[in-house]
């Protein structure tokens, strides 16, 4: 079957760039053909505006020079290497459209699995519920979509529009538990809780794919923190003193300097990590790594709150940097419940998969 995967723009996001390379491995493992629908998002027109006239102001300050702002979000190099690479996509598209369908002749559609029903996410969020195939008669499942929050954020008149788009599906799952909850009252209809892509492969799967990233000799803190704070480097470095660790930083969005080998190969040879990103957290167990997760509200709490109570891993949890004692830091992980929590979230995940995508 020819499979169209829809999700979020792939930008300079790791997680969102490895949870579909993880999507269209596990669906050609099930003997699909996938191919991800390349929708190249392109900034507001006041927001593009605003940031030329403020870049042409600062030229004057030379201190503060910066270069003039992409109409479209640009991949870096070292993302584009690694989709390029690794990622099956349609050509470029500045809307979705049932012509792309019929071009690649798509039997299915699959929405996911990152926050792809989060409105503050979508400018466009009809399309994530496929508005744009609502005439075509070919099969329409979600795969772990993502609300992102517990709570309804869709406004009036956007759940009346996606309501009966969302009706029109052979099949949902969602990523989070409460994404259960919000299909069932606000859509009703009925949706499975099933895992994110990434972690349907192993920790092996992607070792191969980092392997000629030379291994770190020392024993560090891997600080991944999207959006960091004076407070929590002095609170790390505290941690990292009593671990008799060294802290690496990296990041993600317009400060990406790792190649997406490199940024997974920063887990593979941590001795520790520290995140307040979701698939931050998801690749410290995946690669069987203590870690400190950063609960990060603006960005979806629930995200860390579902993920966290699968694996029976909820006190690895903190909302704010006064939490992370030495007796926090210093309990270990359980890594035989986690592995036996994965294998039957894995195995109940995979089911939903086959079952959904018989021809």
């Amino acid at each position: 079957m020819r499979i169209g995967i829809v999700t979020q723009p792939l930008h300079n996001n790791y997680g969102g760039i490895l949870q579909n390379y993880a999507l269209q491995q596990i669906l050609r493992r099930l003997g699909h053909t996938p191919v991800t629908i390349d929708y190249i998002a392109l900034r507001p027109l006041w927001k593009f505006v605003l940031s030329t006239c403020k870049t042409i102001v600062l030229y004057f300050v030379p201190k503060r020079r910066r270069p003039f702002a992409s109409y479209r979000n640009k991949q870096t190099p070292q993302m584009q290497t690694f989709t390029d690479k690794h990622i099956v996509r349609t050509y470029p598209v500045k809307k979705y459209t049932a012509k792309l369908l019929e071009a690649y002749h798509i039997d299915s559609l699959v929405v996911g699995s990152d926050q792809v029903w989060r409105p503050c996410y979508n400018r466009y969020l009809e399309d994530m519920f496929l508005a744009f195939a609502r005439k075509c008669k070919i099969k329409k499942i979600a795969y772990s979509a993502s609300f992102g929050v517990n709570a309804m954020e869709f406004s009036k008149s956007q759940l009346k529009r996606c309501v009966p788009l969302l009706q029109q599906f052979d099949k949902v799952s969602v990523r989070e538990g409460s994404g259960v909850d919000l299909c069932q009252n606000y859509f009703q209809i009925h949706a499975e809780h099933t895992l994110d892509p990434t972690l349907l492969l192993s920790n092996e799967d992607y070792e191969q794919v980092c392997a000629t990233v030379p291994k770190h000799n020392g024993k560090f803190i891997a600080c991944y923190i999207l959006d960091m704070v004076e407070d929590q480097r002095s609170h790390i470095s505290r941690m990292a003193q009593n671990l008799h660790l060294e802290t690496i930083y990296f990041a993600t969005d317009k400060n990406v300097s790792l190649s997406v080998e490199e940024w997974l190969a920063m887990f593979r040879d941590a001795a520790y990590v520290v995140t307040d990103s979701f698939h931050g957290t998801v690749f410290s167990i995946i690669f069987r790594k203590p870690f400190i997760s950063i609960v990060n509200k603006v960005r979806g709490a629930d995200r860390f709150t579902s993920l966290l109570k699968t694996f029976g891993l909820e006190t690895r949890s903190i909302s704010s940097m006064e939490e992370l004692t030495e007796e926090l830091y210093s309990n270990s992980i359980d890594w035989h419940m986690v592995d036996t929590a994965l294998s039957n979230a894995k195995k109940k995940s995979m089911d939903y998969l086959e079952k959904v995508l018989i021809y």
